[in-house]
């Protein structure tokens, strides 16, 4: 870690990049889709219509028809509620990824620039704030969450107004992700320090793409591609 010399500014994703919970999310996704139309959901149909797939894509899916912006974000936070409830239910899961609290330890005591860019909403945010005490390293102030404004990954939005929070330009910014479509988004936005986190991804694949330095399943292995 100490060869973060130069000044920087560090931007996390959360789901996968900093709490590996993404069996959580297929779980409530399930539960609450199955409760939507009536009916259980196949292991095929999980594996291919809900496994990996935006919120918006597994309810059009299911209901057959598109939704409106409005129903959206009215399923998405009945979903998340789920979610959050699955979450607390689990107690021996209810941890940051191994190795991050040290890590942001770290980059505080060097008052290194840092802000988290996330799709989830601001309930979930809130709910990631109390439960794991990040008060501790950043300012709720400076977090990028779930707005309509802002157009989802691979769009670059929610990572250029992270790197205003905190008033780093883009080049100067190390991200850390755990999916394309977020390394997508983090290289769209002019950033050139990538790095992915498989942890919760294991079948990750980021061969051929610009601007990712490496990939480590958590930050215990972090000096290896810093």
């Amino acid at each position: 870690m100490n060869k973060l010399e130069e000044t920087i500014g560090v931007i996390f994703d959360f789901n996968g990049t900093m709490f590996f919970d993404s069996e959580k999310h297929v779980k409530a996704w399930t539960r609450f889709t199955e409760e939507l139309i009536g009916r259980d959901i196949t292991p095929e149909e999980r594996r291919l219509h809900v496994r990996d797939k935006s919120g918006r894509e597994i309810l059009e899916y299911f209901l057959g028809y598109e939704i409106s912006d409005d129903m959206y974000e009215q399923f998405s936070e009945e979903k998340e509620g789920i979610y959050r409830k699955l979450c607390s239910e689990d107690k021996d899961n209810l941890k940051l990824a191994p190795g991050l609290e040290k890590f942001l330890d770290f980059l505080s005591e060097n008052n290194v620039p840092r802000t988290i860019a996330t799709v989830a909403p601001l309930s979930n945010v809130m709910y990631y704030f109390e439960t794991f005490d990040l008060y501790r390293w950043f300012d709720t102030d400076k977090i990028v969450y779930h707005d309509k404004r802002l157009r989802d990954k691979p769009f670059p939005d929610i990572y250029l107004v992270a790197c205003k929070m905190i008033n780093m330009p883009p080049d100067k910014c190390l991200v850390f992700e755990d999916s394309l479509i977020g390394i997508t988004a983090a290289s769209n936005a002019g950033i050139k320090h990538i790095v992915a986190i498989n942890g919760d991804n294991p079948t990750l694949n980021i061969e051929g793409i610009d601007y990712v330095h490496g990939m480590v399943e958590d930050y215990t292995k972090l000096d290896n591609v810093l």
